[in-house]
């Protein structure tokens, strides 16, 4: 284990390079996706051109240009020539394997039908645990004289917990503390990472304790404790900044529509209604945003489903509200690396949101109390992943209609009035985030 960007991924990539332009030797590199096993590939690729010694063992087939493989780096398998022995060619090869755990049939299948003496578990965390022992599988054929090696960071309490503390393998652990010391992490970006989800998995390399994760490896997006030190009651003209209304529509069946008015630093619930009538929500809609003095621009509309409906219905009457998707790409940039669409990007920001400070209206403490419902998981490209909802109601668990309002009015396009909360937050300090 070693925190991140620390250079684990190349430096196994020339270790395994340097094998199998030595030794006639096969070895696979197995990952959760091949986009992930293929950042090794690409590293071998790109290093085995940094001499004449290795790019003339490499094998290329028919029709195909060195120089091609130079550019794409895309292979899935790289086959060298070492020599001939006895009249016959010595060969060493090196393969890329996905280990997708969402198609846990096919995925185990493929593996089980390769062997290898030699093999390299990427992300090892992320891959299941199913899956692993199918992987593990690999080595039968050759268990005196075999090599594995798993790399990467302690998302999980799986079979990368248990090969971390098992005596038969060598540990190397380096976390953010060594990086500091040897000048590849300063002060000043620890300080900044610290504020950042899975701090403590990616730099701390710290595996999450037993009870917080199920058997899915979903965990608590945030604790009782602190749902619970958010209760409070503020008068409004406590409240800090510029108000949004949040609005989650609700379909036939058991769901509610629910309205949140949110300031800086403190929500509350203004209504619940078990309507599905489109133009009945949509009059309350506007009703209550006049009431409370939100900007249209600053009214949040659920756009999934049924909420499409009151979402074109209020912009027909000239209510230029926001429709929110929560299954879109979350916003460019850092969140877009981060998380798996907007409602995990806007999940974590209520998250953080309350651990800051924000407060919740007392009067709702039940429907607040969904948030415990809540949870989260790392999938194979790192990402933030809320349980999906489908999920949920699976495990039997009610549509947290209460906490995908208040999460949606998080979302990136509201109109933010610095002033007025610089001058509220001076006034009201007690109050503020």
């Amino acid at each position: 284990m070693c925190h991140t960007r620390y250079g684990k991924s190349l430096v196994v990539a020339l270790a395994v390079l340097t094998r199998i332009t030595t030794f006639p030797e096969k070895w696979v590199i197995v990952a959760p996706s091949f986009i992930k096993a293929r950042i090794i590939m690409g590293y071998i690729i790109d290093h085995l051109f940094d001499n004449e010694y290795t790019k003339s063992l490499l094998v290329s087939n028919e029709g195909e240009k060195i120089e091609h493989l130079q550019q794409e780096r895309n292979k899935d398998h790289l086959t060298f020539k070492l020599g001939m022995k006895e009249g016959k060619p010595l060969l060493s090869e090196v393969y890329v394997l996905s280990a997708d755990s969402r198609n846990k049939l096919s995925s185990g299948d493929s593996l089980m039908g390769q062997g290898s003496s030699n093999l390299v578990l990427d992300e090892a965390a992320l891959i299941d645990d199913n899956i692993e022992a199918k992987v593990f599988r690999m080595l039968g054929d050759c268990a005196e004289d075999s090599f594995y090696l798993k790399i990467g960071n302690p998302f999980r309490r799986n079979h990368f917990y248990k090969s971390s503390i098992d005596k038969n393998y060598f540990h190397l652990n380096v976390d953010y503390q060594q990086g500091i010391e040897e000048g590849r992490l300063t002060e000043s970006f620890v300080t900044e990472a610290k504020k950042k989800p899975h701090f403590d998995v990616l730099y701390e390399n710290k595996f999450p304790d037993e009870d917080m994760l199920d058997d899915q490896g979903y965990t608590s997006l945030i604790n009782q404790s602190e749902i619970e030190r958010s209760f409070t009651d503020i008068p409004r003209e406590a409240c800090v900044g510029a108000p949004r209304l949040s609005v989650d529509v609700a379909g036939e069946g058991s769901n509610l529509n629910v309205w949140i008015l949110r300031y800086e630093n403190y929500a509350e619930i203004l209504a619940k209604a078990d309507k599905v009538d489109t133009m009945d929500n949509a009059v309350t809609t506007i009703r209550l945003a006049k009431e409370n003095n939100v900007d249209e621009r600053n009214t949040f509309i659920d756009k999934n489903g049924i909420g499409k409906g009151v979402f074109d219905m209020l912009h027909r009457m000239n209510f230029n509200c926001v429709g929110v998707m929560a299954s879109e790409k979350a916003d460019e940039g850092e969140d877009e690396q981060m998380f798996v669409n907007r409602r995990a990007q806007n999940y974590w920001r209520l998250r953080d949101w309350i651990i800051a400070g924000g407060r919740l209206d007392e009067a709702h403490k039940d429907d607040w109390m969904e948030l415990l419902n809540i949870k989260y998981k790392a999938i194979d490209n790192r990402k933030i992943q809320i349980m999906p909802k489908l999920q949920m109601a699976r495990l039997g668990i009610d549509s947290p209609d209460c906490i995908d309002a208040l999460a949606q009015s998080f979302d990136n396009k509201f109109v933010y009035d610095k002033k007025l909360l610089e001058k509220e937050t001076e006034k009201f300090d007690a109050y503020s985030l």
